[in-house]
């Protein structure tokens, strides 16, 4: 008998151990979740944009160049907790632009410019001594920018998200190209890389080349764009739409037209026409 009960209170044990052990490590899970950043960037790939936000209130534009054709820069949406002051640049293995290139070290014609902010494993907005082609797509798939400009830019970051390098010692690494320094974001940066080659800017609207031809130029995103900055869907002129586009696919470059000049008499949803 004492056998039997010993043997059932083991069984017991046993089958209540798991529970005990998930409860208690519920109980010692007292990590907090990460702090979010006021800071967010978005680059739109067709403007050859980026913008940088501190929450809803628009800080600065960088003109930027995205990946050329074949080197597409990623869309989607990404953080940024990780930079590099004056880094190397090391070629990607297994690229046939990089076939026999060797590492360079920091400095003033180092690819990677003065420093460079990690998005997605080999992807980075990074400084660069090549200014003549911004604005276009140029780069291998990373985004770059003009030094000064990236520079304020993780200046910016560091300052209002916790990076874990201060601003004395950004100064000192400006003033010591050849010294690299990692640092931390204490709270990571949201990053959205978009492609959308039709955008309204003010009262205009602007139609960008399709560099990476996807088809992204047609009547659903010209509504979508008008639809974005406040107009009624049901008062746009679908044939005026289609005007729109076939005047853009002759044009050479950005395509630029006022919205009432396209679309006579069409007005923001907020402010009716008369009112």
């Amino acid at each position: 008998m004492k056998l039997r009960i010993l043997t059932a209170a083991l069984a017991l044990t046993a089958a209540l151990a798991p529970v005990a052990g998930a409860q208690a490590g519920a109980v010692a899970d007292t990590s907090a979740p990460r702090p979010v950043s006021p800071l967010r960037i978005d680059i739109n790939i067709p403007e050859n944009r980026l913008r940088l936000y501190d929450g809803d209130s628009l800080v600065k534009t960088y003109r930027v160049s995205v990946g050329m054709p074949g080197h597409d820069t990623p869309d989607g949406r990404y953080t940024i907790d990780h930079a590099e002051w004056n880094p190397w640049w090391r070629p990607p293995q297994g690229r046939e632009w990089t076939r026999g290139k060797e590492a360079v070290p920091p400095g003033p014609g180092n690819p990677m410019g003065r420093v460079k902010l990690f998005f997605a494993p080999y992807y980075y907005i990074h400084g660069s001594p090549e200014v003549r082609d911004l604005g276009t797509p140029a780069s291998h798939g990373c985004v770059r920018m003009m030094n000064r400009d990236v520079i304020e830019l993780a200046r910016a970051i560091h300052d209002r998200s916790g990076g874990s390098v201060g601003d004395d010692e950004i100064t000192r690494l400006i003033a010591r190209p050849s010294q690299t320094r990692w640092s931390q974001i204490r709270a990571p940066v949201p990053l959205v890389i978009r492609y959308d080659p039709v955008i309204v800017r003010g009262d205009s609207l602007r139609i960008y080349p399709d560099f990476y031809k996807r088809g992204a130029v047609h009547t659903e995103s010209v509504l979508q764009a008008l639809m974005a900055a406040g107009y009624d869907a049901s008062a746009i002129d679908r044939a005026a739409v289609r005007r729109v586009i076939a005047a853009a696919g002759r044009a050479e470059g950005i395509y630029t037209v006022p919205i009432a000049e396209a679309f006579a008499g069409l007005a923001p949803a907020e402010h009716p026409a008369g009112r």
